[in-house]
């Protein structure tokens, strides 16, 4: 697939945008013990990448990546709820289309067919989510 996706700073911010890179860098230099300067770039390579596995939160809304067959993704567009760890998947709401409203899990590997469209609070993205939570 082609990288179309928004850049990271563009959606969340210049100085949110380097918080989240600073925090993602001190958890993953400590979790997998690596040198701060080898965790900074995997963390910025991932998210230039749009990694779910390393962006994926609730608040976010991901919309279908131009590359993906409509018929591989359960939804053009979905917002993310919740994630969860074991194994790591993702509780979301599909925003449009037949199934709006509709809640499904998915596993972080099928946000790969997505790319990143916005992350906001939950509640200021669809009011009606917090209420499935």
């Amino acid at each position: 697939m082609t990288d179309l996706s928004p850049r990271l700073d563009t959606i969340l911010g210049a100085e949110t945008a380097a918080q989240l890179v600073h925090q993602l860098t001190a958890h993953l230099a400590h979790a997998d013990a690596l040198p701060v300067d080898v965790a900074f770039r995997m963390v910025c390579e991932r998210m230039a990448d749009g990694d779910p596995l390393l962006l994926a939160a609730p608040g976010q809304v991901w919309v279908r990546h131009p590359d993906a067959d409509p018929d591989d993704v359960p939804a053009h567009r979905l917002a993310v709820r919740d994630r969860l760890a074991e194994p790591p998947r993702v509780i979301v709401t599909c925003l449009d289309g037949n199934a709006v409203g509709e809640s499904d899990e998915l596993l972080l590997d099928v946000l790969h067919l997505y790319q990143l469209e916005s992350w906001q609070p939950i509640d200021v993205c669809a009011p009606w989510i917090g209420d499935l939570r």
